[in-house]
Order: C-alpha cells, then structure tokens, then sequence
C-alpha cells in the first residue's frame, strides 16, 4: 500500500477500502471500523512510512542475537528463571548496545552471530516455540 500510495496508485482517501479489501484477501479478515484497519498503524500518523520491513528485520537478527547468546550463555533461561537479569543484560550491553552506533546492521550481526542476516535462526525460534505450545 506504501508504494501504491507513494507511485499515486491509490490515493490517501482510498487507503482504508485498500487496507480492508488488502485484510480480507490476504487474512481472511472483514474490518468492521478503520480503528481496527488503517489507523491501527501508527506509524504512518507519524510519517514513518516504509516502517514495517523493519519489525521483519529486527525479528530475523533478534533470532541470530539469541542463538549466539545461548552459545555463550546456555543457562540464560534458568537464570531468567530466578530472576537473574544480569547475565543477558551484561551480554546484550558488551555485543550489542555498546557496539551497536559503530556499525551498519549487516556488520553488526556478523560481528555479533559470525554470520550475515539469515532468517534460520528465527524461523528455528518460531518452530521450537509453537511446537512446544501446539505440539506438532
């Protein structure tokens, strides 16, 4: 919708019929009023337009952050467990808020996971954890 909108596709006036049509196509999901369809992005009320690809990607190296903490922190859980922050609070400072102003994104992962952005790692989170919920 964000490039339609931007390439004068569809117009701003239009975009809670293409939000809904977009819904119902692709979801299954009839909105009953534009609070629950297009101004439901609050994003775009503040002008961040082309915001979600960012929430896809912040999921993808959230899932390579994570796989590279449990190697170096295979307890982590069972600390968060008892309470105990410190541990993922001290890794997260040293490999990533700390670093984080000094690189690109792809630099920073690599340094971080040894690797580039790749999505195994989340998509291996998403499985662990609906299988364990759903049990297939």
């Amino acid at each position: 919708m964000e490039r339609d909108l931007f390439a004068n596709r569809i117009t701003v006036k239009e975009l809670p019929e293409v939000w809904n049509q977009s819904y119902k196509k692709y979801l299954g999901v009839t909105v009953d009023n534009d609070s629950e369809g297009v101004m439901q992005d609050t994003h775009w009320a503040g002008g961040s337009f082309g915001y979600f690809p960012s929430y896809a990607l912040g999921n993808i190296y959230g899932g390579q952050m994570l796989t590279a903490m449990e190697k170096s922190m295979p307890e982590w859980r069972k600390q968060l467990a008892k309470g105990n922050f410190n541990d993922v609070k001290q890794w997260l400072n040293k490999n990533v808020h700390s670093q984080g102003s000094l690189y690109d994104p792809a630099d920073l992962i690599h340094r971080i996971a040894g690797t580039r952005l790749d999505v195994k790692p989340f998509l291996n989170y998403l499985n662990k954890k609906y299988s364990e919920l759903y049990g297939f």
